[in-house]
């Protein structure tokens, strides 16, 4: 064979040879190409499921017509747990009764529950925010203010006047805190039971057409119910003897992964600067001045978080 062939055939062969590499460059660039959109396309799905808020169950004693927790109102830190809570849950409101949040609660799995007591017993029942999401003067008798005087202060409720006993009225499977609870199972005739729905705004409209004659109650809350059911009334607050402490208000939350999760991002939005300046300003503007030295020590303790 002459040299001028072998030539020629090496040339082919070479030519042949970068072909074949640029083919395969071709195909490397379109893979790489393919992988990259395919790894961005499954980035942009993991982030819009991260986006996707939690979905979460607030079950409350009244009706979202009467009073949206989920809404700004008074004292409404739910409320504002949600709008700084850069949209990671989304709660839907449902009326229950006391009794009938704590059964449910379990039942639907991804349920919340608002300013509530923590105990060991609930807290076998439930997860509990680390920290109270509100914090409230004590509890007091609460009467119409033309009875004033009706029983010597503090009142002495486990050594009630016969004309009390059987018209203070409570609300069936509430928590009064460890004293009164323990007041009430000891001496359930003294006061008046009253079960169901919107059970709060039933026992103050009791009180004002004077079917009980006092109701245990937050003082700020007795006056914000007379707002909801639309009847005027003056009221007076009577300290109990032995309740003489804040009280806490907790989220209680399903024993279950999704509402451990839900407790963590609460957990979360109540740790930041936002909600810490928020929660100030709300208990400040919702009590008045002597109830707000009241309850400045426990929130300056709780800021510490």
């Amino acid at each position: 064979m002459s040299y001028s062939k072998i030539k020629t055939i090496i040339r082919t062969n070479i030519n042949f040879i970068y072909q074949c590499i640029a083919k395969l460059i071709v195909c490397v660039a379109v893979v790489s190409t393919l992988s990259i959109h395919a790894l961005q396309a499954t980035s942009k799905q993991d982030s819009l499921i991260q986006e996707e808020p939690m979905q979460g169950i607030l079950l409350a004693e009244t009706d979202s017509t009467q009073s949206d927790l989920t809404q700004y109102q008074p004292l409404g830190m739910f409320a504002i747990l949600l709008q700084l809570s850069d949209n990671q849950f989304h709660f839907e409101q449902k009326q229950a009764s006391y009794s009938r949040s704590w059964s449910d609660l379990n039942k639907l799995g991804n349920a919340c529950m608002y300013n509530k007591f923590k105990s060991p017993e609930r807290e076998a029942v439930a997860y509990f925010s680390q920290k109270p999401i509100t914090v409230y003067p004590p509890l007091r008798l609460i009467v119409l203010k033309k009875n004033t005087g009706i029983v010597a202060e503090p009142v002495d409720l486990e050594n009630l006047p016969a004309l009390m006993a059987g018209h203070i009225g409570v609300v069936s499977s509430r928590s009064y805190g460890e004293k009164l609870d323990h007041i009430l199972a000891q001496q359930p005739q003294n006061f008046y039971v009253r079960s169901g729905m919107n059970s709060t705004n039933k026992l103050i409209e009791m009180l004002i057409k004077e079917r009980v004659l006092g109701v245990i109650e937050y003082s700020a809350e007795a006056s914000l119910v007379t707002d909801k059911i639309g009847i005027s009334a003056e009221f007076h607050a009577i300290p109990i003897k032995g309740v003489l402490t804040p009280d806490l208000g907790y989220m209680a939350c399903s024993k279950t992964p999704q509402g451990k999760a839900l407790v963590g991002i609460i957990d979360q939005v109540m740790a930041t600067d936002e909600f810490k300046k928020a929660f100030i300003n709300e208990h400040n503007s919702h009590f008045n001045q002597e109830e707000q030295d009241l309850l400045k020590p426990e929130i300056d303790r709780l800021m510490q978080w």
